[in-house]
């Protein structure tokens, strides 16, 4: 190779060395790094179960619905007959909402859902007539912040239409909107459900909402399951934003403690809850019900806690809290070993304090078929009916005196201020009979 040549190489490889030089400078002046990915990663919650997200209209359910037709009552808690009849609303287009009344008394209110052929669903508290619009379709111009109900009643008197009336028990409103509803959903839905439901009665009180409750004795199964426990490890990942630097202390054979610098988690053993609280972002202003509602539950899907058929049961917007009553076989279960709620009070942009159980049923290992006393029988058994919210059937969640596991035991609650009072059924008729 001539001398010529490898000096044209020499220049050739000079300027390369030299171009490359200064695309390097060029990209190490210019970039920037992807902070807000940072971020984002460094407060991502952890799954702690593999549990499937939710949507709305699977969280906020009615716990009962009630048949008024031809003069007669029936009704039912099944969620398979109820989410036939939401299925339906979510296929209609309703007119606008109108306010119809407001001061409503206690007579008008019972009287609305004991006239011509209706449905009434039965929430357990106020739900935002804006975030009913992820099941019912009506015009989005008119925004209705404030406006919420707790009975839908749904009026199908006149064949090809329905006509809605949003009741709100503690704010004395009534809203109505239109919609029409052809013959063949009607008869695939609506009669169709009716057809399902057993016979209730209207328990009135004077000055008073009236009480329903089924007519004839309930046949239910008791079940009895091991429990499984979420590993408390999987709540440290999800809840800290820094799990290496978090801290646990063992305070005794019941309580074990979990903190960081701005953050702690309580957890009782015994009772297999945990209180989880960030001091910082305590909030003192309050939050649109709809804002609380939907944050909740993002806050329960990001980090997979909903690991049990929990529902809606109460939201307070000027103190910020909300909370969801664990359900099984589509009754509300109750106890007084632990808890069976899921509580969240929010601060400015994120959570303030989280309670929750951490168990969650495991497998069945036996059933009992039990039959509790029908809804007449109990009221004659109850000395007073003041102050009281609902009266129903659940289960009683209880631990087995001598083995690990734990019972399921259907059970009438009577309801006060959110909290269920086992009435006591043993000398009131009841039968078992065990089917293993």
């Amino acid at each position: 190779m001539g001398v010529k040549h490898v000096e044209q190489i020499k220049a050739f490889v000079l300027l390369f060395l030299v171009l490359l030089s200064l695309v390097l400078t060029f990209l190490i002046w210019t970039y920037t790094p992807d902070y807000q990915t940072i971020e984002e990663a460094q407060g991502e919650n952890k799954k702690i179960s593999t549990d499937k997200e939710k949507e709305l209209d699977q969280v906020i359910n009615p716990y009962r619905m009630l048949v008024h037709e031809n003069q007669n009552l029936s009704g039912t808690v099944e969620s398979a007959q109820i989410d036939k009849v939401i299925s339906a609303l979510s296929q209609l287009n309703a007119t606008e909402p109108t306010s119809s009344r407001r001061n409503i008394s206690e007579d008008y209110f019972n009287k609305m859902i004991n006239s011509g052929n209706r449905m009434t669903l039965f929430y357990p508290d106020e739900v935002p007539i804006n975030t009913f619009r992820s099941i019912l379709n009506f015009p989005e111009n008119v925004q209705l912040n404030n406006v919420s109900f707790s009975h839908l009643i749904i009026d199908y008197s006149q064949t090809g239409k329905l006509k809605l009336y949003f009741l709100s028990e503690k704010n004395r409103t009534l809203y109505t909107m239109n919609a029409a509803m052809g013959a063949r959903l009607f008869a695939q839905s609506f009669s169709e459900v009716i057809q399902n439901t057993v016979r209730y009665i209207e328990v009135q009180r004077e000055g008073e909402f009236s009480l329903y409750l089924p007519e004839n004795p309930v046949e239910l199964w008791e079940y009895h399951y091991y429990m499984d426990e979420i590993p408390l490890e999987s709540f440290e990942e999800a809840l800290f934003k820094n799990p290496n630097i978090v801290q646990k202390n063992i305070e005794n054979e019941t309580s074990t403690n979990y903190n960081d610098e701005s953050a702690i988690m309580e957890v009782d053993t015994k009772r297999k809850t945990i209180k989880y609280a960030y001091p910082d972002a305590e909030g003192i202003h309050a939050i649109n019900r709809s804002d609380l509602i939907q944050d909740s539950l993002d806050f329960l899907n990001n980090h997979g806690g909903l690991t049990g058929d929990y529902r809606y049961a109460y939201s307070n917007p000027e103190g910020r809290i909300i909370k969801y009553q664990l359900f099984f076989q589509d009754l509300p279960v109750f106890s007084g070993i632990t808890s069976t709620r899921i509580s969240m009070e929010w601060g400015e942009y994120q959570i303030f304090r989280y309670e929750r159980p951490y168990f969650k049923f495991g497998v069945s290992v036996e059933t009992f078929q039990r039959q509790l006393p029908a809804g007449s029988e109990i009221v004659d058994n109850l000395s007073s009916l003041e102050n009281v919210d609902e009266i129903l059937v659940g289960y009683s969640l209880e631990k087995h005196p001598e083995k690990r596991i734990y019972i399921l035991k259907p059970s009438w609650f009577v309801i006060k201020d959110g909290v269920g009072i086992p009435i006591p059924t043993e000398t009131l008729g009841g039968t078992a009979d065990g089917l293993e």
